[in-house]
């Protein structure tokens, strides 16, 4: 695996598995616009919030894996 892909992979999937929540609702935020709910109102489904997490912990082990193996 490229080192460059490896490195964003570890960048990326760290903080979604750390703080899923954030963007989670970051993520819901930026669907929103444009309907009638506010920004302060949206809130990310439990699912949605281990979904994140879930892949967040498959890229940094992806990524982990391209470093070490690379």
């Amino acid at each position: 695996m490229d080192p460059v892909l490896a490195v964003f992979l570890l960048a990326m999937g760290v903080p979604n598995a750390l703080w899923p929540y954030k963007f989670a609702r970051f993520e819901e935020q930026m669907d929103s616009i444009g309907s009638k709910r506010s920004w302060s109102e949206v809130e990310p489904a439990d699912w949605k919030v281990t979904l994140t997490r879930v892949v967040g912990v498959g890229m940094a082990l992806f990524g982990l894996a391209g470093l070490v193996a690379g």
